[in-house]
């Protein structure tokens, strides 16, 4: 089961390793306050909507916001007492609540573990927030009474290895999900928490009847439960879904309990037991629940998407095999994020995949072909499809076929600055940006006018190994791509590289460098 965690781990670090500006999880620092502007960092795991106008982008890098559309961005400063700091997780709203979590790095015996490092919260849409330490029980807060009966929990005492991943807001309540922590909820704002118990590994309906078993997230050779392991959930109404390391739990609020069943690959032929992301989508009168189930532990379980129609009675499989993020809808329209791609579906079984995101008719592209979330906002009228990548944001009509996309960069415009510079620095060519099997590296420049524009890469010993022109019209901020290879499509050796930038216009030119550290 800890293939499990590490592969989410993995995941959530791969997506934020955000070019040459990655924020740092072991930084524990809270006495920075307030916002500045431009976008946190340079892509987004979530994108949420609030109010008449608000977008919420989540990342490594921390949370960051527009609210006009997209014409100006602010970020918040992690450190502020009243904010989680580290790499958020998850980000739910309801109304003018929002809630977020975050993880960070600490070191423990020598040993770095992920670590819970809590919950923010603002009842006015970000304008003001407050700040919950991660929940955690004392050594001896072992019982809790549930629908008239006490239960025994395994106290967790410790936010290490205590990671909230997903979080759902409702009028009533906010419920987490954690790894060690399980499933809670709270409906003061989080002063209490409730401790909500599921099935176990081999209890498929769980009641009012009296719980025999222990709820506890070790593994089940430890005594534990993988089913107490959450990852995912989603909450409406009466009705609250729950995925974990051992299926997707379906509640229903009682008085004093919730009635649970659980599905998964062994009892309902979902394609794996470990559920990342759940989502429920309206249309028609029509109510569907989604989910990203990847391969557990038992033989037979495979990665991609089950969703059912009818409240869990059955469950069908669709885009098998694809490794998938995220799910978004809008009206009849499934969207499903995966490290493939975005698919797009009418029926739940026919895939369209878009190309990854370019600009109108420049250069601009986003450089990866993973997508990690999406989201659709209808505010406006005319309906708006968001994506969060590795390599930036982008947005575009849901029937167009270009895109705006939003960098994090700096302009080589600004005083101070340098003429040019290139990111990621250093450059992975078989990690960053990729696309069809290659990588990519940025290399910024501005233009006062349309120019024509001279790219070459030369080795540490000053020889020339790559060389591209172009004519360009856009001014302002641009960039040359470079794939890390020779002209003859050979990978370069590990090294420092010098790039050159050339600007002709008019009979004039200005060469610019900057300094490139490639490593393989």
């Amino acid at each position: 089961m800890r293939n499990f965690f590490i592969h989410t781990v993995v995941f959530f670090l791969l997506v934020n390793n955000v070019h040459a500006f990655n924020y740092k999880l072991n930084s524990t620092t809270r006495d920075t306050v307030g916002t500045y502007p431009g976008m946190a960092n340079n892509g987004a795991v979530d994108i949420v909507f609030q109010g008449d106008s608000l977008i919420w982008f989540a990342g490594g890098g921390g949370l960051f916001k527009t609210e006009d559309f997209g014409k100006s961005f602010e970020s918040y400063f992690m450190g502020d007492s009243m904010m989680v700091y580290g790499a958020i997780t998850a980000v739910a709203s309801y109304d003018s609540v929002i809630w977020l979590s975050a993880v960070f790095d600490s070191l423990i015996n020598n040993e770095e573990q992920l670590t819970g490092s809590g919950l923010s919260f603002s009842k006015d849409c970000g304008e003001t927030w407050e700040y919950i330490d991660q929940p955690i029980d004392d050594r001896y807060d072992e019982w809790d009474i549930w629908a008239g009966d006490t239960v025994y929990f395994l106290p967790v005492t410790t936010p290490v290895n205590n990671t909230t991943w997903d979080i759902a807001v409702t009028q009533e309540y906010v419920y987490i999900v954690s790894w060690a922590g399980g499933l809670r909820r709270s409906a003061d704002f989080g002063k209490t928490w409730q401790r909500l118990p599921l099935p176990s590994d081999d209890t498929d309906f769980m009641g009012d009847e009296k719980i025999t078993f222990e709820i506890n997230p070790r593994d089940p050779g430890a005594g534990g439960n993988h089913n107490h392991k959450g990852f995912s959930v989603i909450a409406y109404g009466d009705t609250v879904w729950v995925g974990t390391a051992n299926g997707i739990n379906r509640g229903i609020l009682k008085d004093d309990y919730i009635e649970w069943r659980k599905f998964n690959a062994q009892n309902s032929a979902i394609s794996g037991n470990f559920v990342v992301s759940l989502h429920r989508q309206i249309y028609d009168g029509k109510e569907i629940v989604w989910a990203v189930t990847m391969s557990a532990e038992e033989s037979g379980e495979f990665r991609g998407i089950s969703y059912t129609s009818d409240g869990g009675l059955t469950w069908k499989n669709t885009l098998n095999g694809e490794r998938g993020y995220s799910i978004a809808s809008f009206d009849s329209i499934t969207f499903i994020s995966t490290e493939n791609g975005l698919f797009k579906s009418f029926d739940g079984e026919n895939w369209a995949k878009y190309a990854p995101a370019k600009e109108g008719e420049s250069d601009d592209r986003i450089l990866s072909e993973i997508v990690y979330c999406s989201n659709v906002d209808t505010r406006t009228g005319e309906p708006i499809l968001w994506i969060g990548t590795g390599d930036g944001i982008a947005k575009k009509k849901i029937n167009d076929v270009y895109w705006h996309i939003y960098h994090k960069s700096v302009s080589t415009n600004l005083d101070g600055q340098p003429d040019i510079y290139a990111y990621p620095n250093p450059f992975y060519p078989n990690h960053h940006n990729q696309i069809d099997g290659n990588g990519f590296v940025r290399v910024q420049y501005y233009l006062d006018k349309p120019a024509d524009v001279i790219l070459e890469i030369f080795n540490f010993g000053m020889e020339r190994v790559y060389k591209t022109s172009n004519y360009v019209s856009n001014s302002g901020d641009n960039c040359v791509i470079w794939s890390g290879k020779t002209e003859d499509g050979n990978l370069v050796a590990n090294g420092t590289y010098f790039c050159k930038i050339t600007k002709k216009n008019n009979g004039k030119e200005k060469s610019s460098w900057t300094k490139l550290i490639l490593v393989k």
